[in-house]
Formats: structure tokens, C-alpha cells, sequence
């Protein structure tokens, strides 16, 4: 069998660039410190430069194995108008979390999160700056290319 990874070419950068862009949720995966056990969380994000933006809260479940070390994963892309989610273009992000300065970046979450004004301010409320290591996106049926963080910059 031959490598399923084509080479990453200037369509599949544009394509995951568009992506990473558009993102305003995922699907967020950890692994839970007290039982070593996989977890998925849908969660809210806005791209900040190269990086994205997470507002997180200390009481839900992810925020131990953020708080731990902060290597964490995410899906992003939408399923489409097909119907089919297999067929859509996905991305999948080995990320790492770190404090951002969350006064200093409110404005930028409510630009992508009005709603979010509710409950921003909340003193359990910490945001994190999601930094790319590598990626992995499907760009479509037999399209699969490996990323590094020079193939999402602009």
C-alpha cells in the first residue's frame, strides 16, 4: 500500500488556512489527569494571529487536563451542505494551551462572541492561547496532507 499523505502543496495550505480562519468552535480533546481516559469537548474558539483563542471555564471538565500541561488536540470544519461529514474538509490540531492576558483580548473575544459578554468577566472563567505544534487536515475524499505551523501563516 502506498502512502495515503500526499506532499503539502499550496492548495491543501489555502485550503487549511480557510479553515483555521473560520473557526469559532471545535471539538476539543484531552486526556482527563485523574483517569488517563480520552475526552472530548465541543468548545468556543476565535483565531488570534497564528494561534486561536479558548474561553474556558475552571468548573468544566477539560480544564484539569489544560490546567496539567495544556496539550490538548481540536477539530475543526463544518460538515458541509452534502450532508456527508466524512466527505467535508476537516482539520485536526495538535495544539499546546497557555494563558492569555484575557483583559486585554476581551475585545477580540466579543467580536466573534457577543453572547459571551454574559459571562466573560466570571472570575472561573480563564482564556488560553491554543499554539500550533503540527496538523493534519482531510481535505476531502483520498486528500490528506501533514501540516507545520509555517502552512496556516498568511
Amino acid at each position: 500500500m502506498t502512502d495515503p499523505i500526499r506532499p503539502t502543496d499550496d492548495g491543501a495550505r489555502k485550503q487549511a488556512r480557510r479553515l483555521f480562519a473560520a473557526a469559532r468552535h471545535g471539538a476539543l480533546g484531552v486526556i482527563d489527569p485523574a483517569t488517563g481516559a480520552p475526552q472530548v469537548s465541543r468548545v468556543a474558539l476565535c483565531p488570534s494571529g497564528g494561534d486561536l483563542l479558548m474561553l474556558v471555564s475552571t468548573l468544566s471538565r477539560h480544564w484539569a487536563a489544560l490546567d496539567a500541561g495544556g496539550d490538548c488536540s481540536l477539530l475543526i470544519g463544518e460538515p458541509g451542505p452534502s450532508g456527508d461529514p466524512l466527505a467535508a474538509p476537516r482539520l485536526t490540531l495538535d495544539l499546546h494551551a497557555a494563558a492569555a492576558d484575557k483583559a486585554a483580548l476581551r475585545g477580540t473575544w466579543l467580536d466573534w462572541h457577543p453572547k459571551a459578554a454574559l459571562y466573560y468577566d466570571f472570575a472561573d472563567f480563564r482564556l488560553l492561547r491554543l499554539t500550533l505544534r503540527r496538523g493534519f487536515l482531510v481535505g476531502g475524499f483520498g486528500r490528506a496532507f501533514d501540516l507545520v505551523p509555517a502552512d496556516l501563516e498568511n
